[in-house]
């Protein structure tokens, strides 16, 4: 059974369990739904996602200073999320934890949301059973978004059954489901897939762009459709979570773009990575850089995930001149259909940062380059 059917029967299941509990239990359900997941197909992540949600609670009822507090928690769970990223201890995953353990990318994430919050006090009152619950709370863990612990809180204690939003989230999850299997599995997959195949040695320039188009469509199709499952299981469950995509494909700038596409973790960015920089430095174009990689390298730690970075980073820098210039306010103004340009040049500027992840060596990224440009 592969990750994402198993993912919907136990979610479902857990779904069924949750509501024929009495209320006051129905927290700790989902809390134990997770542990049981997790002991049975991620067990490693299981342990660092116990250990840390234990200490990144408890450090701060210490006598330890707030500050000495936070920055304890942010170096752990940074520490943690390296070595694995970076590959040590990869021996000791199971398959399905595949390169790092089962949702290693977002709790980590989630915990180090609470932390700096918690030092700017801004954090409501709640116990280690509310902080364990948003921890361990399945539909997020493993598939993401990277959900915010105060609409969390207020979600724990204001749940009730609402049958409009049990069917809302049936029907995310049928969206989700729709973008996994149809589009992305069928249609992506199966089907451009082959007429790429029966392009290769006819017309290398085009069958080049289909297999690019195919890798970022693909791309964001598997990612939004889980995203859509994980809200959608949510939203059974009672809970409403932050959206994670706005058909980030129709955006008309790279700025735009990033303010849809995996929304949880730019905004997450955004507040913890571009504000304090561009606040310390005090020049914005610092903050967007080092905001893009972060983002690069929450993906991946290697090479290519710090020059796509980069490579988003300057365009954002670049959006941002460009739109106090006047020759923007020119082109607004005189060029036909500059919306629907604006959006085929977005999209094509995304496309070509694609590249640079999807290729398995530098040969490779600069030989599809050197095709798609006319060059070879």
């Amino acid at each position: 059974m592969d990750l994402l059917t198993y993912i919907l029967f136990f979610g479902l299941a857990l779904t069924l369990i949750t509501w024929l509990s009495p209320a006051r239990w129905q927290i700790w359900v989902i809390l134990a739904g997770t542990v049981l997941f997790l002991a049975l197909e991620a067990p490693v992540s299981l342990l660092i996602l116990g250990l840390t949600t234990g200490s990144s609670y408890w450090i701060f009822r210490t006598s330890l200073s707030l500050t000495t507090a936070t920055i304890l928690i942010l170096v752990q769970n940074i520490t943690i999320f390296v070595l694995y990223k970076i590959g040590i201890g990869a021996a000791l995953l199971s398959p399905v934890d595949r390169l790092i353990p089962l949702g290693l990318s977002y709790y980590s994430f989630r915990q180090i949301h609470y932390a700096i919050e918690r030092y700017k006090g801004k954090v409501g009152p709640h116990n280690f059973g509310d902080y364990a619950a948003y921890m361990f709370f399945l539909p997020t863990i493993l598939i993401g978004p990277i959900n915010r612990f105060q609409p969390f809180l207020r979600n724990i204690y204001r749940r009730r059954w609402d049958a409009n939003l049990f069917s809302e989230g049936l029907e995310r999850i049928l969206y989700g489901y729709a973008k996994i299997v149809i589009i992305g599995n069928f249609l992506l997959t199966n089907k451009l897939t082959a007429v790429v195949t029966a392009l290769e040695g006819k017309n290398e320039w085009l069958a080049t762009y289909l297999r690019v188009l195919n890798y970022t469509l693909n791309t964001y199709f598997q990612f939004a459709g889980y995203s859509d499952v994980a809200i959608g299981l949510a939203l059974l469950l009672g809970f409403r979570v932050m959206e994670n995509f706005n058909y980030p494909f129709l955006a008309p700038n790279i700025n735009e773009f990033w303010n849809r596409w995996h929304i949880s973790l730019s905004s997450w960015c955004r507040d913890y990575v571009y504000t304090p920089m561009a606040s310390i430095t005090r020049k914005p174009i610092i903050g967007i850089i080092m905001t893009m990689l972060v983002i690069g390298l929450w993906h991946e730690i290697s090479l290519k995930y710090i020059i796509w970075g980069v490579y988003h980073g300057l365009g954002v820098a670049v959006w941002h001149l460009y739109n106090r210039s006047e020759l923007s306010k020119r082109l607004q103004n005189s060029l036909p259909a500059y919306d629907y340009w604006a959006i085929l040049l977005t999209f094509h500027f995304v496309l070509f940062s694609f590249v640079i992840v999807k290729e398995e060596n530098w040969q490779a990224i600069v030989q599809t380059y050197r095709l798609l440009l006319g060059l070879a």
